[in-house]
């Protein structure tokens, strides 16, 4: 992904509301709901990054009896987001789950050239001024200006890659404000529904060194367009819940 590269407009402004749990013990346990695909998508859009590159395309589907959003790449980028508000000291660890078709064959996001991964969950960040350099906050500036307002400060992304080792974690070939963690890598278990769970907050702070950050989207993709080649991914259950409570799928 070029990272950011305008037109980037996302206009809805949808404020996620707590859901918790009737029994008692489900009480206690802070949970968060991003995505609720059985009953649609409201709050989510497609956002084309680069109009040059063909657009991924995201389409609601029910698949092994999830309900989900499946994005199809073909030499293809974009975005299916929303904007989100969660409190990171309520619900720090970020679940969801997901299956890809395949991998993207010849990515390797060391280089521009490869910097594809089958699939991806985008988490936008606002950060303290702090921990942006003057040049860096000139640079958001001008995208902004270009692309909206909606552009974050940073990025934390969570990836299904071809062959790095699942723990990776290193800056965007592109942008060193987008931070990549590979939580998936390989084939083996390619056609299959993955379970994840993610302390977004340990994350966040051991990628941008801040406990002050705030969430402002999530996002969901399949990237070819560097690499180029064809695949198939499809998201569900993506939710946020306390420090010590389950993932609920």
């Amino acid at each position: 992904m070029k990272w950011p590269s305008p037109p980037l407009t996302v206009r809805v402004v949808i404020a996620l509301s707590l859901s918790m749990g009737s029994a008692p013990d489900a009480l206690a346990e802070p949970l968060q709901q991003i995505s609720r695909f059985d009953v649609g998508t409201q709050g989510w859009r497609a956002v084309q990054i680069d109009r040059k590159v063909p657009a991924t395309r995201f389409a609601r589907k029910t698949i092994d009896g999830v309900p989900a959003v499946e994005a199809h790449a073909r030499n293809s980028m974009a975005l299916f987001t929303r904007p989100v508000m969660v409190d990171l000291k309520k619900t720090p660890v970020l679940c969801w789950r997901w299956r890809v078709s395949n991998v993207v064959k010849n990515a390797d996001i060391t280089k521009k050239s490869g910097d594809d991964q089958a699939a991806r969950v985008y988490v936008g960040l606002d950060l303290p001024n702090s921990k942006l350099s003057l040049g860096t906050r000139a640079k958001l500036a001008i995208a902004r200006s270009r692309g909206g307002a909606e552009i974050p400060d940073g990025a934390i992304n969570y990836v299904w890659d071809n062959r790095l080792p699942v723990g990776t974690a290193r800056k965007n070939v592109f942008t060193g404000q987008a931070r990549i963690i590979v939580a998936q890598s390989g084939s083996a278990q390619a056609g299959q529904w993955i379970t994840e769970r993610h302390d977004l907050a340990r994350d966040i702070q051991k990628q941008f060194r801040t406990d002050k950050a705030r969430i402002t989207s999530v996002a969901i993709s399949s990237d070819t367009d560097n690499a180029g080649g064809t695949v198939t991914a499809a998201f569900a259950d993506i939710h946020m819940v306390g420090a010590g409570a389950r993932c609920r799928f």
